[in-house]
């Protein structure tokens, strides 16, 4: 039978459109769970500083999967991190200057950058805060590497960590944009645990995201929605296949879950 009762959902390329913006048919969609007594979550690869204006957004609990599950938090509080080791993330960090890529480190709460640059600007313009410039070798414990350059050279270096850094895993949240965390974190294994937080079985789990860091959720989860713009993985193993970001996807995903049966808690 199909009883969902947990609603996850991705931000970038999901919830928001190419251009970072909410359509107003998400916010349709979202309310129309909300009122029928979903219960729903954010799960992205941003900071929590960078999540909460959107669970505002939709008046959602701030109860996040951080940092593509890194970092699971509820308002103020850590309940669960996972910093990869340092050696490993400074390894990283020297492949990425040796490609020209833009380095950005986040470490709990914190946004460390090596210098300001164009990549970083535009990232800090769309989350509303900005990375504070600060020696990369000194940062301790890095829960999340972001790195930012023309696609080309992001799969070059993609290529390059998994083949010489074992100790990460880095997928690709959109073309330019490499995200690297510890091997051991995923947004699947941090929905997992959510679930015994929230004594939900992951078989009444909705989970809907389009990048190659929502694949370990959307497998997790009994039912998983892939946007219209996904990876062709995510799209491939999907139960449903939504309309893209940009053209009401959410609002379909949405009606399609209702007219299987499944909304309230």
């Amino acid at each position: 039978m199909f009883n969902p009762r947990l609603y996850v959902f991705d931000i970038d390329g999901t919830l928001l459109t190419t251009d970072y913006k909410i359509l107003p048919s998400t916010r349709k969609a979202i309310a129309l769970l909300s009122e029928r007594g979903g219960q729903i979550m954010l799960a992205s690869a941003r900071p929590p500083k960078a999540m909460d204006p959107i669970a505002r957004e939709f008046n959602l609990d701030p109860l996040y999967i951080s940092l593509n599950g890194a970092l699971v938090v509820q308002g103020e509080r850590l309940l669960s991190a996972q910093a990869m080791p340092f050696q490993a993330a400074q390894r990283v960090i020297s492949i990425a200057l040796e490609a020209g890529l833009s380095v950005n480190v986040y470490s709990f709460w914190d946004w460390f950058i090596g210098e300001t640059n164009a990549w970083s600007t535009h990232e800090g313009d769309m989350v509303g805060f900005y990375g504070e410039v600060r020696d990369l070798s000194t940062v301790q414990e890095v829960h999340k590497i972001l790195l930012l350059g023309e696609q080309e050279k992001i799969v070059q270096v993609q290529d390059r960590l998994t083949r010489h850094v074992p100790e990460v895993v880095a997928s690709r949240s959109i073309p330019n944009y490499l995200e690297v965390v510890d091997a051991r974190v995923s947004k699947g294994r941090a929905l997992s645990l959510v679930s015994e937080l929230l004594d939900v079985d992951v078989r009444h789990i909705v989970a809907v995201g389009d990048g190659e860091n929502d694949l370990a959720m959307l497998r997790l989860a009994g039912f998983s929605v892939a946007m219209g713009n996904a990876h062709p993985s995510l799209r491939a193993e999907a139960h449903f296949v939504t309309g893209s970001n940009n053209q009401d996807g959410i609002l379909q995903a949405v009606l399609k879950i209702m007219d299987l049966g499944g909304v309230s808690l």
